[in-house]
This record gives structure tokens, sequence and C-alpha cells, in this order.
């Protein structure tokens, strides 16, 4: 593989291209012969032509028509889209190989938003792993330039803030599902006024930021509605525009996002990676409170691999990063919901996987007692997991009480990943339907 071939794409022309095979030389040739076939003869087909578009000149239209055609990209999707914003609907199967550039970001946010049924299958291993770290690499460099951005207009910056935490305190109590059609109309204003700041020139960290947050908070309500091919592709489009923000700490809390949804999909050994990564992104430059919050999220992963060493040392980490926030550190306002690790459904959840029910059961009791009134869904989570600790412990009366509490608070929840839980707690219950409490809570369980 030559060097030029080897180097990321910096134009998403040049993804293109690379994609289909085509070297400067021959796609000059193959789009000029394309241009003769839809009406438009006598194109120059220089290799020098196609440098000058990936260095950024814009092609004249009978030029973008013609690789339009090629790639089977519809006309008017050129004339919507406009350079180079439409090639990304050019590349070959997943946008994830897209280079990170503010066009390729407005782009996929608008596909995020117009077309939510795109998303098919769970992003795969090595796609997760390339995308990792092609990212990382991006926002470092943008951290190292050290990015200076502003508000597009104060008062709507403002506005589209106060409607984000909104959305954050409705998901705590209804779940993920009720939430989605929100957040992508949202999604869409914000990509609108993206895409105009950027015409006019105006500073756009700010809605770069409110579009990754957007898109972030839409990857997590598609996960709790049971969607996770559809949060996939919600992250992956928040990492490109974070790529575009000087945040570390956001930058690691939404690769830490889709890592966490990794250890659900089974792929715990990628998530733990992916946790690493962001761990290490955001390094001494965010807070105790984050830095726990992510280290925490680590304990589980860990646990998923059936590393009990590892998910002890990092819990005790998490513990004493914790204990180091103080009140009046400027936490970010995401990270409103965490609480101290120990007292996390997923720290309770990671030792049911390392086989230590009773570790489990009292934790996750700490921590439901800990819980604010409001997160409805998140108790389900605890008590579901309660039930399942008591139930491998044998201690059948409890986790009959524990399963009647989690179908009482589901009952205001619109949560896939909840569901999902009740079924499995439904199997695990079962072997014990010869003791009254256990049977009259699956007559309950089995039809909900």
């Amino acid at each position: 593989m030559s060097r030029s071939a080897a180097r990321p794409p910096r134009h998403l022309l040049a993804a293109v291209r690379q994609a289909t095979g085509h070297s400067l030389a021959t796609y000059a040739r193959t789009v000029a012969a394309q241009a003769a076939a839809i009406g438009y003869p006598g194109m120059a087909f220089r290799r020098e032509k196609v440098a000058r578009w990936e260095a950024g000149v814009e092609p004249e239209m009978p030029a973008q028509l013609a690789m339009a055609s090629l790639h089977g990209v519809d006309h008017a999707r050129v004339w919507e889209r406009g350079w180079p914003g439409w090639l990304l609907l050019a590349l070959p199967g997943t946008d994830i190989r897209a280079p990170f550039t503010p066009e390729a970001t407005v782009s996929a946010l608008d596909d995020l938003t117009s077309d939510p049924t795109r998303a098919a299958v769970l992003l795969p291993t090595d796609v997760l792993t390339d995308l990792t770290t092609r990212w990382t690499g991006h926002v470092q460099r943008q951290i190292t330039r050290g990015m200076s951005g502003g508000y597009v207009g104060e008062e709507v910056s403002t506005a589209i803030h106060a409607r984000l935490t909104a959305l954050w305190h409705l998901d705590d109590s209804l779940g993920g599902a009720p939430c989605t059609d929100s957040a992508r109309t949202d999604l869409t204003m914000i990509t609108r006024i993206l895409r105009q700041a950027r015409r006019t020139g105006q500073r756009t960290t700010d809605l770069h930021y409110l579009a990754a947050e957007y898109a972030r908070f839409l990857g997590w309500a598609e996960f709790d509605a049971g969607r996770p091919a559809a949060a996939h592709r919600a992250w992956h489009i928040a990492l490109r525009a974070a790529a575009e923000v000087a945040d570390p700490a956001h930058s690691a809390y939404l690769l830490a996002n889709l890592a966490l949804a990794c250890v659900y999909d089974g792929q715990a050994a990628t998530s733990a990676g992916m946790l690493a990564t962001a761990r290490d992104l955001a390094g001494t430059r965010t807070t105790p409170l984050v830095a726990a919050m992510i280290t925490t999220w680590q304990v589980r992963a860990a646990a998923a691999t059936g590393d009990a060493r590892q998910a002890a040392r990092l819990l005790a980490r998490a513990e004493a990063e914790y204990e180091r926030s103080r009140t009046g550190d400027d936490n970010p306002a995401w990270a409103y919901w965490m609480v101290r690790p120990s007292h996390m459904a997923e720290t309770g959840r990671a030792f049911l996987d390392l086989e230590d029910p009773a570790t489990a059961e009292q934790l996750l009791t700490d921590g439901l007692t800990a819980l604010s009134p409001e997160a409805h869904r998140d108790r389900v989570l605890y008590q579901v997991w309660i039930a399942t600790a008591a139930t491998r412990r044998g201690r059948l009366d409890a986790a009959a009480h524990a399963t009647a509490q989690a179908l009482d608070a589901a009952r205001s929840v619109e949560s896939g990943r909840c569901a999902t839980l009740l079924t499995e707690l439904a199997a695990e219950l079962a072997p014990h339907r010869g003791s009254r409490p256990v049977r009259a809570v699956l007559e309950q369980l089995e039809p909900a």
C-alpha cells in the first residue's frame, strides 16, 4: 500500500474515491466518461482536477452530477445537500469511514434525523475499534490546537440548553422510548442552525456541542428503548459532532456511553478497551466526579470479562475519585445523575456477573435508598437486579418482594431495556415456581 493510500482521507471525496478503489487519475477518467453518458461530453480528465477538488475547490455542477450518477446518488440530493455534504451518501455501506470534517458531521446529522430506520445492525468490533482510534486522534489534535468558540445568539443557545435539560429528566422518569421523537425534532432544528451558522462564518463550537449532546441523548434513548443498532448509529454521529469541540470530558462521556452499551451487546472486551480510551482522554482535564463515572463503568466492563481482580481495583479507584469531588466543583450539567460508585446500578450488576450475589444485593439495596424519587426507570433496574441476587441466594420471599416493586415502577416507564430485564427475571424465577410468593409474582410478570 502506498503512503497516500495508508493516510486517512481528509476530504469526503478522497474517502469515496479510496473506498471505490480509484486513483486520482482513474477517478478523473471515470467521472469524465460518466459525464458524457449523462449529456456533458468533452470534460477534461486530468488527475490534478480531482486533487484540487479534494483540496477544497468545488467542482462545477456537471462534474458533481456525473459523480452522483457514478455512485448511485439521486441528483436531487446533490442540490439539497450541496458540496461536499452529499458525498456522504456516496460512501459504500456504512458512513463510519467518512473523515472527521464539519461538512461530514452536518450531513451525518441530516441522515440521523431524517431516516431513523436506516440503522439495521450493531457496529462490528473492528469498526468500533477503528472508529475509536481515528476519533480519539482527531479529538486530541483539536484539544491541542485549543479551539475557541462562541454562541450563535445567546438567547437561542440558552433556550436549546434548557430543552436539553428537560429531556434528560423526562428520560429519567418516563424511559427512553417516549423521548426519541422529541430529541430527533430538536436535533433537526440544531442541524439547520448549525448549517446556517457555518455558511455565515459564525463560530459554532456551542452548536457542535449541542448537536453532539442531543445525538448522544438520542443514542441513549434508543438504547433504553431496546433499539441498539439505532443507538450505535446515533452515538457514532455524536462522536462526529464532538470531534469539532475541544471538550475532553464530554468527548470521553460520549465514548463511554457507546462502550457501556457494548457490555449489554456481548462485546465486553471491546467495551473495556473503549472505556480505557475514554478515561485516558478525560485524564486530569475533568472533575473527579466525571472521572469516577467513567471508572465505574469500567468496573462493569471488567466484571463482564470475568476479571474480578481488575473490577475490584477499578471500584477502589472510582471510590477514591468520588471522594475527591467537592461541592463547588465545575461539574458539567450532564453529570447531574452521578452518585457514589458503589451505589450505582451498574456496580451491583457487575457483582452479579462475578457470581457474588450477596455483595450485589447489598450494594444495590444501598444504592436504591439514595435514588432520586423521580428516577422511575432506574428504580426498575435496581429492583430487578436485587430480585436476581436474592433469587441466587435462595431468598425467595425477598426476591418476590423486589419483583413486585420492579413491576410497580415499570408501569410508569416505557423502556425496552426494562422489558428485557423483566423477561430475564421471569426466567430466573421460573425454576422456583413452587414457592407461593414467587408463583404470585410470576403470574403478574409473565403476561407483562
